[in-house]
């Protein structure tokens, strides 16, 4: 997995204002994305809402500090040069890493943290437009493996595998947005969205509304555009999959997606939109459930409370489409 961008842009749909609360909308450019922040306040002060968002800003960017691959000085990779020894890393680090082996686990290895030596592979694959061959493969995926990641105590981590590197593309954003919700409601705004440049964690509905109304599209057999409107307060929704993000190499398209299981991109053709409780949760399945597909996708949702998914895959000759039965609920018929 790497840094994820959404294959759907999702349209947030900002309703009428409400007399006793004034509306706030601030961006922000980090995490290799624009961040959009929108909350509701029923204190009409604009330099308070100004200081809150400087906040929240300033969090993501801690959280950027810690979290990323492309900061050589990160905490991150700091983490990743050693290997057989007990590191003692910030209580952010460690619960990340914590919730990443957990959802490792229960999707059966389909999300690996772990993968950062196979996503530098194939970052050069699909730069210079030539399949790693397996003998660079091979060696690539033996420094993976979420097995490999041990908590021998609180805020200790230790990586078992020599030459591993970290890579929390797959769930960063996630975990940042829910960062961000927990921050607001500490400074008593209860009613907030958070864009992580497309994947989006909301807390209570707008005032006199009863949800926030985004949306998100996919291509039918026909290979027509579909336009869906969802529903949500207090969860998260996001997309991901190999449709729109990948690079033709000899006549076939590869993902930025790593399968951990033969350490090949994908190119299944899927797109995956998960509604979750929270965006850290709705982050990493989105990205495994793109790698298990629908078949051994299904089985997993079946399993797992609290997680609604709809899936596509367009392989030519073959289209395929699936929801699970909770996702209806949250379709907004025009």
């Amino acid at each position: 997995m790497t840094c994820r961008i959404p294959i759907v842009i999702l349209l947030i749909t900002f309703h009428s204002l409400s007399m006793a609360q004034a509306r706030y909308e601030y961006t922000h450019q980090q995490m290799g994305t624009q961040i959009g922040l929108v909350f509701y306040d029923h204190n009409e002060d604009m330099a308070r809402a100004d200081s809150i968002a400087q906040l929240v800003f300033a969090r993501i960017d801690e959280l950027n500090s810690t979290l990323s691959n492309y900061l050589p000085n990160s905490e991150i990779n700091k983490l990743s040069s050693g290997s057989n020894i007990n590191v003692a890393v910030s209580n952010d680090l460690f619960r990340l890493l914590q919730i990443s082996g957990d959802y490792a686990a229960k999707t059966n290895g389909a999300f690996d943290i772990t993968l950062g030596p196979l996503i530098e592979l194939w970052k050069k694959a699909r730069k210079n437009r030539q399949i790693p061959s397996m003998a660079e493969i091979k060696p690539a995926q033996q420094r993976t493996g979420y097995g490999n990641l041990e908590f021998p105590m609180l805020n200790t981590v230790r990586l078992k595998q020599e030459g591993m590197q970290l890579d929390v593309g797959g769930i960063g954003k996630g975990f940042a947005a829910d960062e961000v919700i927990s921050l607001l409601k500490s400074n008593g705004i209860n009613a907030a969205l958070v864009d992580m440049g497309g994947d989006v964690t909301v807390s209570n509905a707008p005032p006199n509304k009863e949800f926030w109304v985004l949306g998100f599209s996919y291509y039918d057999k026909n290979g027509k555009e579909v336009f869906r409107k969802i529903k949500l307060k207090n969860q998260a929704v996001a997309t991901s999959g190999d449709l729109y993000q990948y690079a033709v190499i000899d006549g076939k398209r590869y993902s930025h997606i790593i399968n951990p299981k033969n350490g090949m991109a994908l190119s299944n053709n899927i797109q995956v939109t998960i509604i979750a409780p929270n965006g850290t949760m709705a982050d990493a399945y989105a990205s495994a459930l793109s790698v298990l597909g629908i078949g051994e996708g299904c089985k997993i949702v079946q399993e797992t409370i609290n997680l609604e998914v709809f899936m596509v895959e367009d392989v030519p000759g073959s289209y395929q489409q699936w929801n699970s039965s909770g996702f209806l609920n949250y379709i907004v018929e025009d």
